[in-house]
């Protein structure tokens, strides 16, 4: 049996962290553990819940995770029965599992032998396979299936033995909603909007103290692809404490992060006070980064110097709605984006990119759109550049129509998804501020973030609806 490993859930109240609650952020508090098991041979091995009590039962809080400006009063945790094996049937290729809550899946006899999760082909500790594709027999079937002490016991031709428990084996179910389960662990959904968006805006002294500040504030960003945070120290710096806390700075050919103040003799537009069209940064890199973050320092005085900001998700999706020959195009047509100077070291970067992105299910995964960097030279012929051109000028309709207007003031961060939402700034005038308007830009990947916010929903015992 295995030994019990509690979460209690979040106690006590929380401060205010958000001012702003988006229409629908779905956070469902659920207590959850993700744990290792260290038993050789039981089928217990790698990530798996294990919560697994004395009574055939397991523990955790089921409160409801709301935004800190509402107070979140401490739960009693509940009981929740373990899900054991209670049937196997087998057929030509596969098992069908039926688990104690009269659910069912299959499984395939490859995957379970790949995935046998005793010591001699699974590190439980470095969550990696023992056992290699090499020695793996693709038509393989098991000499033995039987169901014991409410796991599923394979004897395979070699005499191998794998034991699976069934919370291990549910948890890696091809059922639907099992795979659109673990879909939201490795990525929650995104909501998409438009011109009536308001950008939610949290303190950065209580996400930089408080863990459930800081997992509201980074579902916010996976799932609306941009947030402001205020009150941050206006001092170079300040998004470099904040970054370390989530992981680490994403270096470019303009340093591991870098100021953004007016220049007479700019290397980039953005030390200008010109107006900056919609874009999303470093499209000339082959690894373009997550997120962009801009700490406003010192803002410009009167009129302009507001940050342009478009759904491009949005966007694209009403694109295709409305002119699909144009989003066949922008989705077909790589264009070189190009980037070439002296920073840290002199750069020549070019990378071809369409402009819209699809993942494996075909849905919009990235954007890459920037007039200030899209170069001049184009793999197309005539006919394919006058589409591309009219493609563009539909797609930047829509994320003009869409768009909204936020000024940053000093101790604000804005953090921006720059796979999705697009960004600029109106123009302003240098000459009538105090002082040179002053933005401290760093980056740091999606990868990173998506990471801290399993980390805490794991350490917190929150699961995500």
């Amino acid at each position: 049996m295995l030994v019990s490993r509690l979460v209690t859930g979040v106690r006590g109240n929380l401060a205010a962290a958000f001012s702003l609650l988006p229409r629908d952020p779905a956070i469902t508090s659920r207590g959850t553990a993700w744990g290792k098991a260290a038993a050789a041979g039981t089928g217990g091995g790698g990530w798996q819940r294990a919560e697994v009590g004395t009574g055939g039962m397991s523990r955790g809080c089921h409160n409801t995770a709301r935004f800190a400006t509402q107070a979140i009063p401490a739960k009693a945790c509940v009981e929740r029965p373990v899900l054991d094996v209670t049937k196997a049937k087998v057929d030509t290729r596969t098992t069908t599992v039926t688990f104690s809550d009269n659910t069912s899946s299959a499984f395939p006899f490859v995957w379970l032998r790949e995935n046998c999760q005793c010591s001699t082909c699974f590190q439980s500790d470095a969550i990696a396979r023992l056992f290699l594709i090499d020695d793996l027999d693709v038509h393989i079937q098991p000499k033995e299936v039987q169901v014991t002490d409410g796991s599923l016991r394979m004897e395979w031709p070699d005499g191998h033995v794998s034991v699976f428990t069934g919370e291990w084996l549910r948890r890696r179910a091809f059922t639907p909603d099992s795979r659109a389960a673990q879909r939201t662990w490795c990525m929650l959904e995104k909501k998409l909007w438009s011109s009536e968006f308001e950008v939610p805006r949290s303190k950065y002294s209580t996400v930089m103290h408080n863990d459930k500040a800081l997992l509201d504030w980074l579902v916010v960003l996976e799932k609306y692809g941009v947030t402001v945070v205020e009150e941050a120290p206006r001092r170079v710096g300040a998004i470099n404490d904040f970054i370390e806390r989530l992981g680490v700075l994403k270096p470019t050919h303009y340093g591991r992060d870098y100021e953004i103040v007016t220049h007479v003799t700019p290397n980039n537009l953005a030390y200008t006070g010109a107006r900056l069209g919609l874009h999303t940064d470093l499209p000339y890199c082959e690894y373009p980064p997550g997120t962009t973050w801009l700490h406003c320092i010192r803002q410009c005085m009167g009129e302009g110097g507001e940050n342009d900001l478009s759904d491009g998700f949005y966007a694209a999706e009403k694109l295709k709605e409305r002119h699909p020959h144009h989003f066949e195009t922008l989705v077909n047509t790589p264009i070189y984006f190009q980037d070439r100077g002296y920073a840290l070291y002199d750069f020549d970067k070019i990378t071809p990119r369409t402009s819209i992105s699809l993942d494996h299910l075909g849905k919009i995964c990235r954007i890459h759109v920037s007039s200030q960097s899209r170069d001049s030279l184009m793999d197309l012929d005539p006919e394919g550049v006058i589409r591309f051109y009219e493609a563009l000028k539909a797609y930047n309709d829509m994320l003009r129509e869409s768009g909204v207007l936020v000024k940053s003031k000093p101790g604000d961060i804005l953090i921006i998804d720059n796979t999705r939402v697009l960004h600029g700034r109106t123009p302003f005038d240098p000459s009538i501020s105090e002082g040179p308007r002053h933005i401290h830009n760093a980056y740091i990947d999606l990868d990173d973030l998506r990471s801290k916010r399993r980390i805490l929903q794991e350490k917190l015992g929150i699961e995500l609806s």
